[in-house]
């Protein structure tokens, strides 16, 4: 019997937010960690057909915010070209739209539900596992499973799942401290 192909989808602002939140409470949390095994230790022993980290590079008002902002942006930035390098993922980046204070990430869960449906409408996954607690993507995974025939999982944090999203998941897997290792960048 084959086994399943894995396409996960990291919603890594949604990840990046969650993990800063719970590191405020329990330092042991890893803020910079490494997407691919992030990826093989959600997939298992199934195949990994694809890893897409979706991302936005932080704010350029960061530089001009002395040298806490400029250091927080370094650090930023030599952590997603650390991700880059990565064998086997793809970076897709968003884009920040307003001023210091008013930032929004535009385009991100777009890239993500398009992937999502575009990937599932050429078979090239089976299984789609969704890192993200955010309802955006009920309708996009409520799709590939009712017009392609996919299975949807998704991996989040406590506390904060979109009730929509986990309905229309076939398995919901609550991430834990283990499921991440820092990347040194």
């Amino acid at each position: 019997m084959p086994t399943d192909r894995v396409a996960v989808f990291i919603d890594n602002s949604n990840v990046f937010h969650n993990l800063r939140d719970l590191a405020k409470v329990d330092p042991n949390w890893v803020r910079l960690y490494n997407p691919l095994v992030l990826a093989e230790r959600l997939a298992g022993s199934r195949e990994l057909a694809y890893i897409g980290f979706y991302c936005a590079r932080p704010p350029a008002y960061l530089l001009q915010d002395g040298p806490a902002g400029e250091h927080r942006h370094n650090i930023a930035m030599r952590y997603y070209a650390a991700v880059e390098k990565l064998p086997g993922l793809t970076v897709k980046y968003a884009t920040l739209k307003g001023a210091k204070g008013e930032i929004q990430e535009k385009n991100l869960d777009t890239q993500v539900a398009t992937d999502l449906v575009t990937m599932a409408a050429l078979n090239q996954y089976d299984v789609a596992m969704i890192v993200s607690n955010d309802g955006d993507y009920f309708g996009p995974a409520e799709a590939i499973k009712n017009v392609f025939g996919k299975r949807v999982e998704v991996a989040f944090f406590k506390g904060s799942l979109s009730m929509n999203l986990k309905r229309v998941a076939d398995l919901s897997r609550r991430l834990r401290r283990a499921d991440f290792v820092f990347l040194p960048c």
